[in-house]
């Protein structure tokens, strides 16, 4: 006999219908880095209009949502990722990395960001915004590829071996750019790399004419909490100033 999927579910019978479907609705929205218009929503969800509609108010009104008026898409807030962590560790963390991120920022000039591992997605929770006229910058709660950015490289060249593994087999090796690391093996080896150097890079992998330098956070018993990096023009961040910025960032972490 097959297993209901709401097997899993202890209380159900307790369950408040309209919750559910607002959580629904917060799942729906974290597996699309893009965010969703209400249409896509009740599509995905197979909610009614209405229902939809009274949850995204809901949620607007708490700032939990943010609606993109241009395109009338929905994305998770920063005040949802600032409540989602602030019980938990990378809560502490970015209150703990922010005076860090700053000092790299004002050294550096480029926009400064700081991402965890959740699920199966890297996910970018802090920025300090770079000095110059010009600079890039993500929204809160963005997922990078774990296999081009200098984030997810970062913390994933430092996991242990058989939490590594876990992760390698989820990945799809999209190619973004003639860049892009495409496969499994060469991946495994820039991630040898990193180890080797203690810092990852992205050039011009996701994004044609960005690279990023990305440096591990560990936490008090050595794992891999977090990464900190900068983004900013491969004509400003250089290939061959790669090493000297990452001596900046790891020296900035382990003060």
């Amino acid at each position: 006999m097959k297993a209901n999927k709401d097997d899993k579910f202890q209380y159900k019978r307790y369950h408040i219908p309209n919750l559910v479907k607002a959580i629904k609705v917060f799942h729906a929205l974290s597996k699309s880095s893009g965010g969703l218009t209400q249409l896509e929503i009740m599509k995905t969800c197979s909610f009614t209009q209405t229902s939809v509609f009274r949850i995204l108010a809901t949620l607007q009104d708490y700032r939990l949502v943010d609606k993109n008026l241009e395109d009338n898409k929905y994305t998770l807030s920063k005040a949802f990722f600032e409540l989602a962590f602030s019980s938990a560790d990378s809560g502490n963390l970015v209150r703990s990395v922010a005076d860090i991120m700053r000092k790299i920022r004002d050294e550096i000039k480029e926009t400064t960001m700081l991402g965890v591992l959740l699920d199966d997605s890297f996910v970018m929770l802090h920025q300090e915004i770079g000095k110059h006229g010009f600079n890039y910058a993500g929204s809160i709660g963005m997922k990078c590829p774990m296999h081009t950015g200098a984030g997810p490289k970062a913390v994933l060249a430092f996991l242990p071996e058989d939490k590594l593994y876990k992760y390698l087999d989820r990945i799809s090796f999209t190619a973004y750019s003639s860049a892009t690391i495409s496969n499994r093996a060469d991946f495994i080896r820039e991630l040898q790399k990193v180890r080797r150097c203690g810092y990852a890079v992205d050039i011009e992998e996701y994004v044609r004419g960005m690279n990023c330098v990305g440096v591990p956070v560990f936490d008090s018993d050595n794992f891999p909490a977090a990464a900190i990096w900068v983004v900013g023009p491969s004509e400003r961040l250089r290939a061959e100033n790669f090493q000297s910025i990452a001596e900046v960032m790891k020296e900035k972490v382990r003060m």
